[in-house]
């Protein structure tokens, strides 16, 4: 392993067919320049995705750890009950570990008004979405976008796991010293041109979407997790 990155090998002496031989070879001082420049690049490259996958990765072991130990998974009579709101504007997901802030009335067009707020780890309501207690349209939250760039898996990593998230799985939010519990019953995979979806609606009822990118990691398509409010 050590010879991947040693520019002259130690002498070591093989078989030729019946013959044997020594390898050994000594660079000029341009090659031994470009080697070590491309295995300083190397290095650097897997230091980097090591950097930005980190939190991601923290999160999925930390998921997995619960999900081996067999936590019991909240219920959600008992859950509404004995919540209390900490914050005024916040969600909850409590079988993937998430909880954060949400920012309310954010364009999802503005990236100069919604990138500030997904940095800070903040989850974002699309602005003209609907607030919850409301029925005109669906709550609309997300917390990525593609104009974070590269940088957007080490930002935010609150709705990394919401592909996780089953039919009958708790969200809840706390709005206005109430708290609002809401049920997933459906996953959807889309094109992230695809936004039809920030107007939304179901007749008398109360939907909750949640918006992340996808695949894990990537900003290629959007998944999207519909919860009806119970």
């Amino acid at each position: 392993m050590l010879d991947f990155f040693r520019l002259v090998p130690k002498k070591r002496t093989v078989k030729i067919r019946s013959k044997k031989g020594i390898i050994f070879h000594n660079p000029s001082g341009s090659k031994k320049y470009f080697f070590y420049i491309g295995t300083g690049v190397f290095l650097t490259a897997i230091g980097y995705l090591v950097y930005l996958y980190w939190p991601l990765s923290t999160s999925i072991i930390v998921y997995n750890k619960q999900k081996n130990n067999k936590t019991e998974i909240v219920n959600i009579e008992k859950e509404t009950e004995t919540i209390v709101p900490i914050e005024e504007f916040s969600i909850r997901i409590p079988k993937i570990l998430a909880s954060a802030k949400i920012k309310a009335n954010v364009s999802p067009f503005d990236k100069k008004e919604y990138l500030p707020i997904l940095e800070q780890g903040i989850v974002a309501q699309a602005k003209n979405s609907s607030l919850p207690g409301q029925k005109d349209k669906a709550i609309y939250l997300f917390a990525h976008s593609t104009s974070q760039g590269v940088q957007m898996v080490r930002k935010n990593s609150v709705f990394y796991l919401l592909g996780e998230l089953k039919n009958g799985d708790p969200i809840f939010i706390n709005y206005n010293g109430r708290v609002y519990t809401y049920k997933v019953y459906a996953q959807k995979i889309v094109e992230a041109k695809e936004i039809e979806y920030l107007n939304y609606g179901e007749k008398d009822k109360e939907i909750l979407i949640l918006q992340t990118c996808w695949p894990l990691g990537t900003d290629w398509k959007r998944l999207l997790v519909f919860a009806e409010r119970i």
